[in-house]
């Protein structure tokens, strides 16, 4: 038994749910090469095949919009008056790292089933989560059973690039004048020991009710070339390393966010180390104490600041002694909640004063807003993932990374990031995009059940 599965229970539920069947199911959408490269419109049109072929029920009884090459699909609850709920994944992944193929125990797409897992690419991100939506809506419609409110399934086609596929959907939604109740979305999922809070001994997880904003920014450096015996003026690889360093430079402390003050209050009766114990007696007190203490943990460091992260250069010479010409770099920001993506632009238009540079932003985007730690959806979730899974504490907190969720916000004043596929951080380290990626069977059908009650429980199934 892998070990992070003693926090489970009640795995008896729903004795008609065929696991083995669910996992083939997943294996064969691992199959489907959903990655945007350009290339993969038949890819994406075989997995929506798929779907209209594995699950009849979901098929026949609800309505499926193809949006771009997204999928909405929409189960008409028996109340109108009530919000509809709306659960999201997103069927594309990322792609494969070319010459690392070979290091894969079994080829990445191809959705093999040993050794208890399901191996492949988006069993964890996040393929996992659309068959296991859809296996949940076909396991109730099948036995006869109908939602009170409105439930839409949201499968959107490029959260590992663009994003607009959710953008499509949420904006078609909001000229049907759809308001949501709440949504549920990919996020935390990781079982963390929670010594990163001074609590050791007590394992925590988190439902994620906001997300950093998100900024690729592009630097690039112009220069003429020319042998590197007369570098006069410096070479643009020079002043792109220069602006780059510039802007890392810029990188400061941020007052506490809400998101982090909710999570270290939920966390507080649990601490029993310091510095933390003493700290939290007064969240707001010692406010600075405690960023300076979460800014040198690794788990807690992006929860305290925009974080600059240089990650792509292009344009070196063709031999060591010339000089390179045109050069660029990427910088990529996470942007914590209180900072714009206009006050990002106005800081590091200053840090690069004076240098031959040029700056433009590739992609970029606000944080989100802050969710309740309270209220109808996210009480149901809490109280499900407090019946199926034992001894973990929930805590609210925010996503470093970006999602789909924030394209709902302006229908949905609840947007809930978790996954209900729990598993100790060692568990999955290094997998999600990168080498073997995998899902334990049992924590796959564990997680489907997840969704089963939260459906039953949250939409009047």
């Amino acid at each position: 038994m892998t070990d992070y599965q003693r926090f489970y229970r009640s795995e008896g539920d729903y004795p008609q749910l065929d696991g083995a069947a669910a996992c083939q199911r997943l294996a064969a959408a691992i199959t489907c090469r959903t990655v945007n490269d350009g290339t993969s419109d038949g890819e994406f049109a075989r997995l929506r095949q798929l779907i209209a072929d594995s699950f009849p029920s979901v098929t026949a009884q609800a309505v499926t919009e193809v949006v771009g090459r997204s999928l909405l699909i929409r189960i008409e609850g028996s109340d109108s008056h009530l919000k509809p709920a709306l659960f999201m994944s997103h069927m594309d992944v990322v792609g494969v790292e070319a010459g690392t193929e070979g290091d894969w125990s079994y080829p990445p797409f191809s959705g093999t089933i040993a050794e208890g897992y399901i191996w492949g690419r988006g069993s964890l991100d996040i393929k996992n989560q659309v068959f296991a939506l859809l296996e949940a809506a076909e396991y109730l419609l099948c036995q006869g059973r109908k939602p009170v409110r409105d439930v839409y399934l949201a499968f959107g086609e490029d959260e590992e690039t663009y994003n607009t596929g959710a953008l499509a959907m949420a904006e078609l939604l909001e000229r049907r004048g759809v308001e949501l109740e709440f949504l549920v979305d990919e996020g935390g999922g990781s079982i963390e020991d929670g010594s990163i809070y001074c609590a050791p001994g007590r394992k925590v997880c988190t439902i994620q009710l906001a997300e950093k904003g998100y900024a690729d920014l592009t630097v690039r450096a112009r220069g003429q070339g020319g042998h590197s015996s007369n570098p006069f003026g410096g070479s643009s690889l020079q002043h792109l390393a220069q602006a780059i360093a510039a802007i890392c430079a810029t990188a400061q402390s941020a007052e506490m966010p809400e998101a982090l003050a909710q999570c270290l209050g939920a966390v507080a009766p649990y601490v029993t180390e310091e510095p933390l114990k003493s700290l939290l007696a007064d969240l707001k007190g010692n406010s600075a104490a405690i960023m300076a203490y979460c800014a040198g943990v690794k788990q807690l460091f992006p929860l305290t600041a925009t974080t600059i992260a240089p990650t792509m250069i292009a344009g070196g010479g063709p031999a060591c002694n010339v000089l390179p010409q045109d050069m660029e770099a990427n910088i990529n920001f996470r942007l914590i909640p209180g900072e714009t993506v206009e006050d990002l632009e106005r800081r590091c238009r200053e840090a690069v004063e004076g240098l031959p540079v040029e700056l433009c932003f590739a992609q970029a985007n606000d944080p989100s807003r802050l969710s309740a730690a309270s209220g109808f959806g996210y009480e149901k979730l809490l109280d499900v993932l407090n019946y199926y899974y034992k001894d973990i504490v929930f805590l609210p907190s925010i996503s470093a990374g970006a999602t789909d969720a924030r394209q709902y916000e302006r229908i949905c004043p609840a947007c809930l990031r978790c996954s209900p596929f729990l598993a100790e951080e060692a568990e999955t380290a290094g997998r999600v995009h990168g080498t073997n990626e995998r899902i334990a069977q049992r924590s796959y059908v564990q997680g489907i059940r997840v969704l089963i009650r939260l459906m039953e429980t949250a939409c009047g199934f």
